[in-house]
């Protein structure tokens, strides 16, 4: 045991694709404790793969070294990207061996366990505070802490989170608040919090709209408090640019593709919102959810104008960015060249920074031809990827009707 360590596994809910499940939890997850360092900033430390928790259910707890892999990999890549995310300490393989089913094809493999030590200012995610969540009318869970609500438990949790994560809040409340009505004053309180969850959350989620990276599972409890990327699982980056890129093999209904990404975060803030409602009445948090679309707008055009060059400033905030109309055209008709030539994503950025914006046309066309036209798939490549959805009969009639034209 780690001196000063305290084990535990974190108990949440979550609404998984669209429907809530009730109690989920860590289940292969192990917290260690929290430290506190020179620069005053709070990090919690936490096992991943180290064994059954509470909450495994009929899994082992355990990771195996391909995950553990690709989680450290995608966090801090995220990182030096400068997106939000927890990070990665180390990663420690053994010689013990779990089955794997690895394309869930009954062919099963030995894989190496692994653990991977992962470090957040917190884990807490939206799924923390539906403990309290009554019986669902669709699903008939309830969350494993329900009612318990109305003993402060839940106005607890909220001050734990702003009091370590948003001090800046109780900052603002103390020099706005002019009378001593307890109540009034933490109904301002937990709005500015819902507000500032919104406003990390949109700009996180435009971070990763611009830098082509799919989360794949943006289940409620895998949405980070703090506007962090979280739980690295069945993620991807889009490769050829298509908006309706799928990077989670069994989201077959597309809920998590690329394009829904922002649609998806709303939902799990609207979602957060009737969580919080006994804390936050939902006629005081509506207003600012009816922001969201306008605040990820501001935040997706501000990143994708300095990455095409035609915005100079440094800053990442909102404060002094004007999106002009031009702008938006520029970079709405860039991208909808990217989809209709399923050009490389991330290369295409990376192939115009060599780019002359003095040139003349002619050189402009040589440009793109000799440095964006190669990252463009092939036709037959782009003919695969068509999914026709019909059944043997209607497809001949279409047949006959194109032979008889």
């Amino acid at each position: 045991k780690i001196p000063g360590s305290r084990y535990a596994a974190h108990n949440y809910c979550g609404h998984q694709f669209g429907f809530f499940s009730g109690q989920l939890g860590d289940g292969a997850t192990m917290y260690i404790g929290e430290i506190v360092n020179s620069k005053n900033e709070r990090w919690e430390l936490q096992f991943k793969g180290a064994g059954k928790t509470p909450y495994s259910r009929t899994a082992d707890g355990r990771k195996v070294l391909r995950s553990s892999l690709r989680e450290f990999l995608a966090s801090e890549a995220l990182f030096y990207l400068n997106i939000p995310t927890t990070r990665a300490g180390t990663i420690v393989t053994s010689d013990s061996y779990v089955d794997r089913d690895l394309f869930y094809t009954g062919d099963i493999i030995k894989e190496r366990c692994t653990i991977i030590t992962r470090l957040a200012e917190t884990f807490l995610r939206f799924g923390s505070f539906e403990i309290f969540l009554g019986t669902d009318s669709q699903t008939g869970r309830s969350g494993n802490s329900t009612g318990l609500e109305k003993t402060g438990l839940m106005d607890d949790m909220l001050n734990y989170v702003i009091d370590n994560f948003y001090p800046e809040i109780n900052a603002n409340q103390e020099q706005q608040n002019g009378n001593n009505d307890e109540n009034i004053s933490n109904i301002n309180k937990y709005k500015e919090f819902y507000r500032e969850v919104l406003n990390r959350t949109a700009k996180l989620i435009s971070d990763w709209q611009c830098c082509g990276f799919c989360h794949g599972v943006m289940n409620t409890d895998n949405m980070s408090i703090i506007g962090k990327t979280i739980d690295y699982g069945p993620y991807g980056f889009m490769d050829y640019y298509n908006p309706d890129y799928i990077c989670n093999a069994s989201d077959s209904g597309g809920r998590y593709s690329y394009k829904n990404q922002p649609e998806m975060a709303k939902w799990n803030l609207e979602t957060l919102g009737k969580t919080l409602s006994h804390c936050l009445p939902l006629e005081e948090s509506k207003p600012i959810l009816d922001t969201f679309d306008d605040v990820y707008e501001q935040y997706f055009y501000l990143k994708m104008s300095k990455k095409l060059g035609i915005n100079t400033n440094s800053t990442d905030t909102l404060d002094d960015y004007q999106l002009s109309d031009e702008d938006r055209v520029i970079i709405d008709s860039f991208l909808e060249t990217l989809k209709n030539s399923s050009a490389d994503f991330n290369n295409t950025f990376r192939c115009l920074s060599e780019f002359d914006i003095f040139s003349s046309d002619e050189d402009a066309t040589t440009f793109v031809l000799s440095h964006i036209l190669p990252l463009c798939p092939s036709l037959e490549y782009k003919i695969s990827q068509i999914d026709i959805n019909m059944n043997d009969d209607k497809f001949q009639r279409l047949v006959g009707l194109a032979r008889s034209n």
